[in-house]
């Protein structure tokens, strides 16, 4: 793909400059800077120009008389349309009244620098043009730090990209084989940060559209037919009372994970499709290992190992105690060493040997179904989420929670898997396991201690 670009590029002669310079400009237009990838192919021309097709200089000022002259014309848009329109399609951006006057006052204060900064930052580059004009910014102010921005930039982004393409190679020959995995860590970390965001701007809106939902007339109508049932659910979902929510949450969880072990279980022992996925997962990632991954890998897991997860057991056991939170305590002791001790029955009850390899990354006797890993950092991450969200009113916090203990254990599942010491459904099986281990224990606790209150009444 890249000879073939280098080619077509090639081809065009001096339209590539021209090419270049219309993306450079047409990103600094007003809002054409959120369609039109202006910065993504600087770049991309500063690394045709380590592979010889653009001369380095000519590009790097093309591609500033580029910006100058689209963020002139973002200027000049603003400046003719002004406010109304900034007001009137502005808004799809979140852009309000509210914020054109703090524009105003801040381009009053801090034209120049807002100007100059805001080349280097990717959605401003489009708008801070606009609004300059907008807001009545002499243009014998704006042009200078217009001018050294647009240069900065094309200077930095430009090189960024030679240099890129004059070591590619080299940074090919660095990453290697672990691309496509590190690709995959990238986007798992990103949806874990979209998610959190997410959750977060939507709190009101889901609470919203919830209320409207209920409020609809034939919705209210299938209300009040099965008020009776309504309410039965209604007292399983309360948080008061030890036979409601919690009880009912950690019922379905125990149920739910206990379910896909078994299936998991019964598809290893009869060898279902599932066993074929095993293999094909573990020889792709053992054909893909690099030296530098396999140390990271190997420390996580040794973090994770039965002496690993031991002390940091012990060490928030001591908080507890510290704290006094017997409770907690209590549940710690049953949810770790039980569901370790768990596990090591299910190890010795399938017996299913581990996965080989001509030359493996590590080498283990025991057995693999399912993880022990895998299911301690469930259990101890679990807990500690557990005991963080419950002691805390945070909705920003709680989700904060939840994403990074499922981030921490599925980091030490795959450290499992990337190593060859598990397969795919060891893992998995090991997950819901320890799930279902974690809600018994939790739900169990929880429901006795009700029960108790209430007697004590």
């Amino acid at each position: 793909m890249l000879n073939y670009l280098i080619e077509l590029v090639t081809r065009a002669g001096h339209w590539g400059y021209v090419v270049i310079f219309l993306g450079a400009a047409l990103e600094s237009a007003a809002f054409l800077g959120v369609i039109v990838p202006g910065e993504s192919l600087v770049l991309v021309a500063g690394f045709l120009a380590a592979q010889g097709v653009f001369d380095l200089d000519v590009l790097i000022m093309v591609i500033a008389i580029g910006a100058a002259l689209g963020d002139s014309l973002g200027y000049e848009m603003g400046r003719c349309l002004g406010r109304p329109a900034l007001l009137r399609y502005g808004s799809r951006f979140g852009i309000n009244e509210e914020r054109v006057a703090k524009t105003d006052a801040f381009f009053t204060r801090h034209g120049g620098k807002a100007v100059f900064l805001g080349r280097f930052v990717g959605f401003a580059r489009a708008l801070v043009p606009f609004l300059a004009g907008s807001s009545k910014m002499p243009y014998r102010f704006f042009l200078p730090y217009n001018m050294m921005g647009a240069f900065l930039w094309s200077a930095a982004v430009t090189l960024l990209g030679y240099f890129l393409g004059a070591s590619w190679q080299l940074a090919a020959g660095w990453i290697g084989r672990a691309s496509a995995i590190l690709g995959g860590v990238l986007a798992f970390s990103l949806g874990l940060v979209w998610l959190w965001r997410w959750a977060m701007r939507h709190e009101a809106a889901l609470e919203s559209a919830w209320s409207r939902f209920l409020a609809q007339p034939r919705v209210a109508a299938l209300r009040l037919r099965f008020e009776p049932q309504l309410a039965f659910v209604r007292a399983r979902l309360t948080p008061d009372g030890y036979l409601g929510l919690r009880l009912s949450v950690g019922a379905l969880v125990l149920i739910a994970a206990s379910w896909v072990f078994g299936g998991i279980a019964e598809d290893v022992m009869t060898g279902d499709p599932i066993t074929v996925v095993d293999m094909h997962i573990a020889q792709w990632l053992h054909a893909h290992a690099v030296p530098w991954l396999t140390q990271i890998m190997e420390m996580i897991s040794l973090l994770h190992n039965t002496v690993g997860i031991t002390i940091i057991t012990l060490v928030f056991a001591a908080i507890l105690i510290a704290k006094r939170y017997w409770y907690w305590l209590l549940n710690l002791v049953l949810v770790v060493p039980g569901g370790m001790l768990l596990n090591v029955l299910m190890k010795h009850a399938f017996q299913r040997a581990r996965p080989v390899f001509e030359q493996p990354l590590v080498s283990l006797s025991s057995y693999s179904f399912p993880s022990g890993h895998a299911a301690a950092s469930t259990l101890f991450y679990g807990m500690l989420a557990a005991f963080i969200i419950a002691n805390t009113s945070s909705w920003n916090r709680r989700v904060w929670t939840a994403l990074l203990a499922f981030a921490m254990v599925s980091l030490v599942a795959f450290s499992r898997l990337y190593l060859g010491a598990h397969y795919l459904s060891d893992v998995l099986a090991a997950l819901a396991e320890g799930l279902a281990w974690l809600a018994l224990c939790l739900t169990g606790t929880h429901t006795y201690q009700q029960q108790k209150q209430q007697i004590n009444r």
